[in-house]
């Protein structure tokens, strides 16, 4: 009787099927690396368009503003594919692991390219997407890096592999280098103004009556 139960009982542990804790997944995806694309559920087609030529003196971008140096066009606008970026992104981390240097991607490739196969005939839609691309006008910063042991000499050696990989003319920029403002014109950095500094030496009635509503006879009469 005892050996009967027994039996039964190592034969049912015997059998008895492995349980698995299975891990539960978050429903909101995580990025753990730099992709140069978009998270669009649904590509958009874009039309071709043209890179943006800075007739109104705009800097916006053009200067170094996370990192020590920098890497800037200097010749006309340019279209930049994303797998372009990333093989000059590949060729600036190979030089970053080994002195511990930080990157700094300054672009974002945003506008679907489509296309369509050779010697087909016009019309009967758009084509299909192929890749994402950037328009990247004169003057703008691509890459900016930093480091406490990174040598001015390694990020130019960086940024100079990296320039082979894309397409148009490219510059190694500073925190104190000029803006680019076109092909050969350049204006000094602007500095930064405290505007709250600027009024109080000439201050306006204004700012005269915000400061003297907070006198204590004032306070007295407020919301009467």
């Amino acid at each position: 009787m005892f050996s009967i139960s027994g039996f039964s009982v190592a034969r049912a542990t015997a059998f008895q099927r492995p349980t698995f804790q299975i891990p539960q997944l978050s429903n909101l995806g995580k990025r753990f690396t730099h992709e140069y694309a978009p998270r669009f559920k649904k590509v958009k087609k874009a039309q071709k368009g043209r890179v943006t030529v800075r007739t109104g003196g705009s800097t916006k971008g053009s200067t170094v503003q996370f990192g020590t140096y920098g890497l800037r066009l200097k010749s006309e606008g340019v279209r930049l594919k994303a797998i372009q970026l990333k093989e000059a992104d590949n060729s600036i981390m190979r030089m970053m692991r080994p002195v511990g240097g930080q990157l700094w991607r300054r672009l974002s490739t945003g506008i679907a390219v489509c296309i369509k196969g050779n010697e087909t005939r016009m019309g009967k839609g758009k084509g299909a997407f192929d890749h994402w691309m950037a328009r990247v006008p004169t003057g703008k910063v691509i890459f900016e890096i930093a480091g406490e042991n990174l040598h001015e000499q390694v990020a130019r050696e960086a940024f100079r592999k990296a320039a082979t990989k894309l397409p148009g003319l490219y510059e190694f920029i500073k925190v104190d280098t000029p803006v680019r403002v076109g092909l050969k014109h350049f204006i000094p950095k602007e500095e930064k103004i405290n505007y709250f500094t600027e009024e109080k030496k000439n201050p306006s009635k204004v700012y005269l009556n915000k400061q003297q509503a907070n006198d204590d006879i004032y306070k007295l009469y407020k919301n009467r």
